[in-house]
């Protein structure tokens, strides 16, 4: 399973990134940001940020995160997401390994609220502070790139930027998918909708609770047992890797639907 799933992620890391040099050299019509001409209907969290700044609702972008998120949960995120990959083999690095404050990944839900929404709104996209400007992702795939063709005209955000990239690829290295857990506001949005996803991973009545899945668990989850003695349901933070069912002792873990 797990020589599939980085099959499907390499698969879908080329496949989303199909437009790569189609703009100024460097252009990734997935996962990047606003400087790209093609990208402006590709990343949600930036059609979000994009709408708020003019005091509407990006109701097609809210609504295909619903959707994904009530089919499958945070599956796109274990199965789907380049920036996930890189997170995986930066994680595989030769580095001091520690562990995060479980109360730290409510920060994304901030980040989300604050960086997407409210500094948009309040203060427009041009804002140092609005998300896209910041991400880890649109330094590496625009202002980077950007800055060895044209130059930049602020050095200090830009430096701002770098540094932001820098630590987070150091606490990947640290901490698996810190950026997942922590950051992501797009992880944040379909958190939200984990527990009512169609599709995903539990438990059935042949589970010993022995926590290997807990252990095992990049996401560090822990699932809740129902009332009827199935664990029917994937917490917040499951991204539908399946490492838990690859290492069940008993086989209890499926894929339920």
């Amino acid at each position: 399973m797990e020589k599939l799933r980085l099959r499907v992620q390499i698969g879908m890391a080329a496949l989303l990134n199909i437009g790569f040099f189609q703009w100024h050299s460097i252009c990734f019509p997935v996962l990047n940001c606003y400087s790209c001409p093609i990208s402006v209907f590709s990343c949600p969290i930036g059609i979000i940020g994009q709408f708020t700044a003019l005091g509407l609702i990006a109701l097609t972008a809210v609504g295909a995160i619903a959707l994904g998120g009530l089919i499958a949960g945070r599956f796109l995120c274990g199965w789907v997401c380049p920036f996930g990959l890189v997170q995986e083999l930066l994680y595989k690095v030769p580095y001091v390994k520690f562990s995060i404050p479980r109360w730290t990944r409510f920060i994304k839900y901030g980040v989300f609220v604050g960086l997407v929404v409210a500094i948009p709104y309040f203060f427009s996209t041009e804002s140092p502070l609005y998300f896209c400007r910041l991400c880890p992702v649109a330094t590496i795939e625009s202002a980077i790139p950007w800055a060895l063709w044209q130059g930049t005209t602020n050095p200090l955000h830009l430096a701002l930027r770098l540094g932001i990239l820098l630590v987070i690829v150091v606490m990947v290295m640290g901490h698996r998918r810190f950026f997942c857990k922590v950051i992501c506001p797009l992880g944040a949005c379909l958190s939200v909708f984990n527990r009512l996803s169609y599709i995903f991973p539990g438990r059935d009545s042949k589970c010993i609770e022995c926590t290997v899945c807990s252990k095992v668990c990049p996401m560090e989850t822990s699932a809740q047992k129902s009332l009827s003695g199935v664990f029917d349901h994937t917490p917040e933070e499951c991204i539908s890797c399946l490492e838990c069912q690859k290492k069940c002792p008993t086989e209890a873990i499926r894929i339920w639907g």
